[in-house]
């Protein structure tokens, strides 16, 4: 094997954040920024932060489709599954997800077709369906509600973190207020709750 062949790895965070930042969208440079970096003096963020932001920074359908496009294009699954999430009430967004459901990851399919809010457009796309989303989609209310239920574990899952924490700093450096004392084998209490 030659030594100078390197291999690229593909870094989630710096490729996303590329591929928006490219958008001519005035509002894309600031988001991938914040993607990659976090705001100026502030921690990285992690999916929770960075979806927050997201809805706030694109507020219209057509902003979002323009989104939707590298989301497609990264083919990582937990932005889609955001993007998803946060699609719940805006019928365009959903329509757009449905015509190119073949281009999605096999479980965002099949989250897509446990929803009943895009329920008319899957209809309309049962052809494109990878055959384990259609299983989802004919195996009725149980089986759309079992996939409801793993959407909103991996959406809770996602969000529950907006950022970063570093776990780099010694417990004994951190100010009195975030130190929770703990006895030690030299001062542990002894019985009665007494010191030896």
């Amino acid at each position: 094997m030659r030594k100078d062949l390197k291999t690229r790895i593909r870094v989630p965070r710096e490729s996303l954040s590329t591929r928006i930042g490219a958008l001519e969208l005035g509002k894309a440079k600031a988001y991938a920024d914040f993607i990659r970096e976090g705001d100026p003096d502030g921690p990285v963020p992690c999916w929770g932060a960075i979806t927050k932001r997201f809805v706030e920074a694109f507020a219209t359908d057509t902003e979002r489709l323009a989104v939707l496009d590298q989301l497609i294009a990264e083919g990582d699954r937990r932005p889609l599954f955001l993007f998803l999430d946060t699609s719940r009430k805006r019928p365009k967004l959903l329509e757009a997800l449905c015509a190119r459901v073949g281009e999605l990851p096999v479980s965002v399919q099949r989250a897509l077709v446990a929803m009943p809010e895009a329920a008319t457009y899957v209809a309309a796309s049962l052809e494109r369906l990878d055959p384990s989303a259609r299983l989802v989609w004919d195996g009725g209310e149980d089986s759309k509600r079992a996939e409801r239920e793993l959407l909103a574990g991996r959406v809770g899952e996602l969000m529950a973190f907006q950022y970063f924490v570093p776990d780099t700093i010694d417990p004994r450096q951190e100010p009195p207020s975030k130190r929770v004392a703990a006895p030690t084998d030299g001062d542990a209490p002894g019985e009665g709750g007494q010191p030896r």
